[in-house]
C-alpha cells in the first residue's frame, strides 16, 4: 500500500472492466470477468479463470503499470520464484483515462489470507531470503533504464508523517489503546539514521498479501510490483519483520547474506510504518485481515523499545 496523495477515482464495477477488456482485446471478448480485490492504487479482476487485469485508479498508479510492465518482462527470467508478466497491455489513451494491463494468473493464495499458524515461516524466510539475494543482486543501472523510479522520500518525512496519520486513526478507532500509543508516536517521529548501504533494486511493498503460496504452505510467486524502486534494502526486510517477525527475517538473512545491523533497525521502523498503515487500511476499507495483521505486527515489535538497538 502506499500514501499517494493523489485521490483514487471510483471502483469499477464487474460490468464497466468486462466493456474495457472485451472491447480492447477481441481474444477475450467473451470472457467471463470477476473481482479478485481492490486497494488505493488498483483494482484487480480474474478473466475467463486464467488472467488477472489490473486496473489503476489514479494517472500515477497508470504511469507506475507501463514502467511496471517492462520490469516484470526483465526481472522473470532473473528471479527463483515466478512474477506476473504483462501479455494483455492497453495504453492509456485519449478516450481511456488510464490503462490497465493482465498477465496469465500464478498460482497460489496470497499468505495474508493464511493463517500464519500454518504455515512454516522459517522455511518460507529462507526462501524468500534468496529471492531477495537474487533481486537485490540485480544492475539498479538496468532498473533505471526500464524506467524504475529511485526513493523519492530518501529522508522518510513522508513516511513518518503518514505513520503519525495512521497511527491517529488507528488509536481513534480503539485499535491501539493511548498508552501504547504515546511510545509508538515517538518511535515513528524518531526517523532512524539514513543508511550508507548502496541503494538497491526493491519489491518496494514486499509483503504477506504479495506472496502467494501453495496447499503446502510453499511460496509460488511474488505480485504487485508497482512500488518497486532503488532504494534502502530495509523496506523489503521489514515486510518479512512485520509478517513473521525477528525469526522469520533471521531465517532469511541465513540465505540472503549477512546484512548491517543499522538495515535490521531501519527495517524494524519500516515494520512498524507497515504495521500502523495496514491498521488504517483495514479501518477504512473494511478490511479485517489488514487489522488483524498490522496489530500482531505493532505486537511483535514493541520488545524493541529503541529502533537504535
Amino acid at each position: 500500500m502506499s500514501h499517494d496523495e493523489e485521490q483514487p477515482s471510483p471502483a469499477l464495477t464487474d460490468a464497466e472492466a468486462a466493456e474495457r477488456i472485451h472491447a480492447r482485446f477481441p481474444a477475450l471478448a467473451t470472457a467471463r470477468v470477476v473481482r479478485l480485490g481492490e486497494g488505493m492504487d488498483h483494482q484487480a479482476f480474474e478473466v475467463a479463470g486464467r488472467h488477472v487485469f489490473r486496473f489503476p485508479r489514479s494517472d500515477a498508479a497508470a504511469g507506475h503499470l507501463e514502467w511496471e510492465a517492462r520490469l516484470t518482462a526483465w526481472l522473470a527470467p532473473r528471479l527463483p520464484l515466478p512474477i506476473p508478466v504483462y501479455h494483455f497491455l492497453a495504453p492509456s489513451t485519449s478516450d481511456l483515462v488510464v490503462g490497465f494491463g493482465g498477465y496469465e494468473k500464478l498460482p497460489g493464495t496470497p499468505a495474508l489470507l493464511v493463517e500464519p499458524g500454518r504455515l512454516d515461516l522459517p522455511d518460507l524466510g529462507r526462501r524468500l531470503g534468496a529471492f531477495l539475494g537474487a533481486l537485490h543482486a540485480l544492475d539498479t543501472a538496468a532498473a533505471d533504464a526500464l524506467g524504475v523510479p529511485g526513493d523519492d522520500d530518501p529522508e522518510l518525512e513522508a513516511w513518518s508523517a503518514a505513520a503519525l496519520e495512521d497511527l491517529h486513526l488507528a488509536v481513534e478507532h480503539g485499535h491501539v489503546e493511548p498508552h501504547r500509543a504515546t511510545d509508538w508516536k515517538r518511535r515513528l517521529t524518531e526517523r532512524p539514521p539514513r543508511g550508507r548501504d548502496a541503494p538497491r533494486l526493491l519489491h518496494g511493498d514486499f509483503a504477506a498479501e504479495h506472496v502467494l503460496v501453495d496447499v503446502h504452505g510453499a511460496p509460488t510467486g511474488v505480485i504487485d510490483w508497482s512500488d518497486a524502486c532503488v532504494g534502502d534494502p530495509a523496506r523489503d526486510f521489514a515486510g518479512l519483520l512485520h509478517w513473521g517477525g525477528a525469526p522469520m527475517l533471521t531465517s532469511a538473512l541465513e540465505t540472503y547474506g549477512s546484512v548491517s545491523p543499522a538495515v535490521v533497525s531501519r527495517a524494524r521502523w519500516f515494520a512498524a510504518c507497515r504495521a500502523v498503515a495496514d491498521i488504517a487500511f483495514g479501518q477504512t476499507q473494511r478490511r479485517p485481515e489488514y487489522l488483524v495483521a498490522g496489530q500482531r505486527a505493532l505486537t511483535g515489535l514493541e520488545e524493541h523499545l529503541s529502533f537504535g538497538d
